[in-house]
């Protein structure tokens, strides 16, 4: 695992607000119009996989019956422009994170049936750097990327078949993060030059087989104890963790829940030297 994986490893557990951020789970309501594991989620979640583009994303809204938004829904969802954040890091209380984000595109559909979720894609800009809590002042260089992503929210009538699906889907090595009511379920996948891919699942009650942690504020990294080689187990150094097998963790998953995935494609921006600077 990359140093940079590393990094967003521990970040994503230990800065719950940070990864709500990244994974906002709005509420979706039950209804008969849910995602099954079949035909529909499987469209969508590999629609978003290829690739986020806003053609794209057209297409799929398209074959999928999907209603577009509205203006005044855009404006609402596209909100100042402009957003700043500064996230505490647990395992270094004396610093914390700083993210400068903007929005440059958005187009939304609901997706057909009362309550039946929706589909979005985005354009962006963000930068992202560590500051000094005492003081504010930046103490790593800036990161900084262009951003695309496609994020279907959705309620599902099961969350082990969406998750055995993605599995199916992607083929990179992913880990797990859990909250610590147990009611919500990260998958991730993540490369900081290349893309963020996430799954989440909000339980209509806590994760079976694992006691609501009360000592940690944050998320838990998931370590199973029969992983297969494209899991990962690495939490790093300082992150809490919690174990299960991945028998228990299916059977925990096999009912309904709302579904938040993103595909994020991250193209990070370099000033390189010129020739003329050299």
């Amino acid at each position: 695992m990359s140093e940079g994986r590393k990094i967003k490893v521990a970040i994503l557990t230990c800065c719950l607000a940070t990864v709500s951020a990244i994974i906002a789970l709005a509420p979706v309501a039950a209804s008969s119009a849910e995602v099954d594991s079949g035909g529909a989620a499987r469209n969508l979640l590999q629609g978003c996989l290829t690739g986020p583009s806003k053609d794209g994303m057209a297409r799929l809204a398209a074959a999928t019956g999907a209603t577009p938004y509205s203006e005044a829904r855009i404006r609402r969802k596209l909100g100042p422009g402009e957003t700043t954040t500064i996230v505490d890091d647990n395992t270094r209380p004396d610093e914390a994170q700083r993210t400068e984000t903007s929005v440059t595109a958005f187009a939304g559909w609901d997706l057909p049936g009362p309550g039946a979720g929706s589909l979005e894609y985005d354009e962006g800009d963000y930068r992202m750097t560590r500051v000094e809590v005492a003081s504010g002042q930046v103490i790593a260089p800036w990161r900084v990327a262009r951003t695309r992503s496609c994020r279907v929210e959705a309620p599902v009538a099961n969350a082990r078949a969406i998750f055995e699906l993605y599995e199916r889907l992607q083929h990179e090595e992913y880990g797990i993060l859990i909250s610590a009511d147990r009611r919500w379920v990260s998958v991730f996948t993540f490369d900081p030059d290349r893309y963020d891919i996430e799954l989440a699942f909000q339980l209509d009650a806590p994760l079976a087989g694992l006691p609501v942690d009360t000592k940690n504020n944050g998320n838990s990294r998931l370590v199973l104890s029969d992983a297969g080689r494209r899991y990962s187990n690495d939490p790093g150094p300082g992150v809490p963790t919690v174990t299960l097998t991945r028998s228990a963790l299916l059977s925990a998953l096999n009912g309904p829940a709302d579904m938040n995935f993103m595909n994020e494609s991250i193209e990070p921006v370099v000033q390189r030297l010129s020739r003329a600077q050299i």
